[in-house]
């Protein structure tokens, strides 16, 4: 990446700006199916959006295995045909929750608490259709481990503020990130750079429709 140096003070600086707002609340652990399928229904959506989606599927599977045999256009029908990349969400997930099931001969990533983070890591990065933010969001979530969940949204946020231009990835920004912040610095730049970015989309969107009027 051009101008390394410049850009890990420009995150840095970002950071310690980003926590002038407040520390976010603490991290809540979470069962790492459970931030697997969260995280699928969690990139480039607000988090009011997710918690609709992941109460809908509490509501009609019993659990996630239940979820895993189900088709895709059952799934996809009950969150709403209307959410935001539904189809590839929904691939993901069924898709990922049958890898894990099929490679582990249960439905449980319990095992990867057993291995080195790195290794972990590898595991969920070798699952099928496995989006950026949401094998680094099992890592954070499930295992309390060090990494960037990063979306499209959260990119354009950070390009935004001057830290990458247009020909930096989400897979080249998040070891960027990762590489140049503490790893206990992840989870409060994660909320507070997600929550700001959330905030620039929704005010874009109202300028939008005032302008369609």
């Amino acid at each position: 990446m051009r101008n390394a140096t410049r850009n890990a003070e420009l995150l840095r600086s970002l950071h310690r700006s980003l926590l002038k707002e407040g520390k976010p609340p603490p991290i809540s652990r979470m069962d790492p199916l459970k931030a697997l399928v969260r995280a699928a229904m969690s990139y480039d959506v607000s988090d009011a959006r997710a918690d609709e989606a992941m109460r809908a599927i509490e509501r009609e599977f019993v659990d996630l295995n239940e979820m895993r045999v189900a088709t895709e256009l059952e799934v996809q029908e009950m969150l709403g045909t209307r959410y935001p990349d539904i189809e590839r969400r929904v691939e993901m997930i069924t898709r990922c929750l049958n890898a894990i099931f099929e490679r582990e001969h249960t439905l449980s990533l319990d095992r990867l608490r057993t291995i080195s983070k790195r290794d972990a890591r590898a595991f969920l990065r070798s699952l099928p259709l496995i989006h950026p933010f949401v094998e680094a969001y099992v890592m954070m979530f499930g295992f309390e481990s060090p990494a960037m969940p990063l979306d499209a949204q959260i990119l354009e946020y950070l390009r935004g503020e001057g830290l990458f231009d247009a020909r930096t990835g989400i897979e080249d920004a998040q070891r960027f990130i990762e590489h140049n912040l503490k790893s206990e610095e992840l989870y409060d730049f994660f909320m507070l750079a997600r929550k700001a970015a959330h905030s620039e989309a929704a005010a874009a969107r109202r300028r939008a429709r005032a302008q369609g009027q």
